[in-house]
This record gives C-alpha cells, sequence and structure tokens, in this order.
C-alpha cells in the first residue's frame, strides 16, 4: 500500500547495479503476527482456503503493514483451526462460520463504549447480502445493501471493505463451481455502475489532472474505476479511458489533456508484456507527465524499464497516498468509517 519510484537502470552514482545492489522491499513482520502462508502451515489447510474463509465470512480481521502486507494474528489461527474442526466433521461453512463469530460476540465484554469502526461482524453481514441479492439476480436489493453500506462506512470504506473484496469473493467462488459466470457478470455490472455513477460530474476543476488507462488485453477495470472515485473525491481531476486503450490512444491524450500522472492498470504480467514500438509509445508518455503503473502485472523493474513508478496496495489505499503526496486527501468522516 504504498507508492516505490523503481530503481533507475544504473546505481546511486550513475553506475551499473549489480545483482546484489537491486534493492528490494524488506517486509518486517510485527511481533506476534504472520503472513497467510505462515497461517496456513500451522492451521494445515490452503492459503484459498484462508482466504475465501476471510472473503465470505469475515472469518479472519488481518492488519495491514505500512507496506501493505496483510498480517494475522493469533485469534485468526483460533478461528481458522475452529473452522477446519468444523468442516472436518461436516459441519457446512457458512453454518460453522457463523457459530464461531457468534461465540465470539458471546465472550466479548460488554458494556459501554464505541462500537469498531467496522468491525469483521459488519463487514460479513453486508458481503453475505450481497452475494444473497446477486444469486436471486435482485438488483434492487444489491444497491439497497449498498446504500446502506455507504451510509455507515463511508464510500472509501465501502469499496475497500466490501464491494472490492466481495468481487474477488465472487470470482473465487466461480473458479470453485460455486457460482456461475452470470453470477459473476451481474455483480461486476452493479459495482461498476455504482462506482461510475460515484464519478460522474463535472468534478474540481482546479486540483492535479490524472488520466487513467488499462493497455490492450486488459479487461478488468473495477479497481481503477474504484482509484479514480477516490481521486476526484479527494479534489483530483481525472480523465478515464477504461479497458482495452490502445496505447498510441493513450499517447494522443496525453498531448490533448496534459495530465500531471499517467496511470496504466494490469492485473496479469501478460497485459505489460508490449511489442517494442508500444513500450517506446510508453516511455515517450512517460517524458512528458508522471507516469505510474498500477495492478499486479506490474513491478519495480518493468516502471524502471519504462522511465516510471511503481504504485502498489488496494486501490483506495494506494489513491490516498497519492494524493497525500501531490494534493488534499479526503477524509473518512462518516459514521463507522
Amino acid at each position: 500500500m504504498h507508492l516505490r519510484r523503481a530503481p533507475s537502470a544504473t546505481g546511486r552514482e550513475g553506475g551499473p547495479r549489480g545483482p546484489q545492489e537491486r534493492s528490494r522491499p524488506v517486509v518486517t513482520t510485527p511481533p506476534g503476527r504472520f503472513r497467510i502462508g505462515a497461517l496456513a502451515k500451522r492451521v494445515g489447510v490452503s492459503e484459498t482456503l484462508l482466504r475465501a474463509w476471510e472473503l465470505r465470512y469475515g472469518l479472519l480481521t488481518p492488519v495491514r503493514t505500512t507496506g501493505g502486507y496483510r498480517m494475522y494474528g493469533p485469534e485468526d489461527e483460533r478461528r481458522a483451526r475452529a473452522m477446519a474442526e468444523a468442516r472436518a466433521e461436516g459441519v457446512p461453512a457458512a453454518d460453522a462460520a457463523a457459530r464461531i463469530l457468534a461465540d465470539d460476540r458471546a465472550q466479548a465484554p460488554t458494556g459501554p463504549g464505541p462500537r469498531p469502526p467496522t468491525s469483521s461482524e459488519e463487514v460479513a453481514r453486508l458481503r453475505a447480502e450481497l452475494e444473497t441479492a446477486m444469486t436471486a439476480f435482485d438488483t434492487g436489493s444489491m444497491h439497497d445493501t449498498i446504500d446502506r453500506a455507504f451510509a455507515a462506512l463511508s464510500v472509501e470504506t465501502t469499496i475497500r471493505e466490501v464491494l472490492l473484496p466481495f468481487l474477488v469473493s465472487v470470482g473465487a467462488g466461480w473458479q470453485m463451481g460455486d457460482f456461475d459466470v452470470a453470477d459473476e457478470h451481474f455483480a461486476s455490472d452493479v459495482v461498476r455502475g455504482r462506482l461510475a455513477a460515484l464519478a460522474a460530474g463535472p468534478g474540481s476543476r482546479t486540483g492535479p489532472l490524472v488520466l487513467l488507462a488499462c493497455p490492450p488485453k486488459e479487461s478488468h477495470d473495477i479497481a481503477l474505476k474504484a482509484f479514480e472515485v477516490v481521486l476526484q473525491r479527494a479534489g483530483w481531476r481525472t480523465r478515464y479511458l477504461g479497458p482495452h486503450t490502445p496505447l498510441a490512444s493513450v499517447e494522443v491524450a496525453v498531448e490533448v489533456v496534459n495530465p500531471d500522472v499517467v496511470v496504466l492498470a494490469g492485473t496479469a504480467r501478460a497485459v505489460f508484456e508490449l511489442p517494442d514500438h508500444a513500450v517506446e509509445i510508453v516511455r515517450r508518455i512517460a517524458g512528458s507527465a508522471r507516469l505510474l503503473l498500477a495492478g499486479a502485472g506490474a513491478d519495480d523493474d518493468l516502471a524502471a524499464s519504462w522511465g516510471g513508478e511503481l504504485l502498489s496496495g488496494d486501490p483506495i489505499s494506494a489513491a490516498q497516498l497519492l494524493v497525500r503526496r501531490g494534493g488534499p486527501v479526503a477524509e473518512d468522516e462518516a459514521p463507522g468509517a
């Protein structure tokens, strides 16, 4: 969840970097915390299954490091073990998760005091309601749930904690055979429509200007649209070109609007595997504006070779960090944010 300037092809003193000199991000594990691979080994289940339990039922509540890494703790391990034992006994996953979370609530101390801003229970309930509405192809119920989430959690928190994880969960469910492709397409269309509505309108006329696009071969643009929403709410001006945008067309747009920042987003490395003439276009773009590469398909080395920077982390946190480094940032002031 951080913006890193990619290392150049030369070292700090101008000489070429050797293999041992190339800097790499250092991940410091907080005391008592561990990453999902370690949790999977401790519990004896796959990382994929742990992610499904987290996304579908809110069973795990990791914290994020400043570098954007999700770290799990003893309570996550306890709940994951209880879930694994229940599944081994034949208890349906949804029932097991509900029982474990109910037991946690029953054992929690009572008394006055503010409710946690975004409880795992609340987030899990909202995601579950979206899933129920999705499988019934109930557009109205999906919108009602999203409206309640926006009111309770704020736009930014809803996108980060509810909508994007919900879509990831649906995609994982489709891969596992739990959902049909029609479910996934329906859910994506509803969420994309809500994000597009948030981004509609004239917006700011004075903030930094960012041009947003997905290269050819990239059809997944919801995360980029979420990124745009946060930037707009923070006072930035945006020009959104969307998925499958020819790089020559991006260059034309750069020449016309003269943006401060250009973001190219891709979910897979193949999206950024470009022919030489396309790479030259990207390098020219980087010479005209600050170029940021985003998504799982990008890395430091690629960004460096094109004259850009790597924008990493979830779309909401990444957008907020970009804003803090280049302009005013919108605060999550809604109740429960």
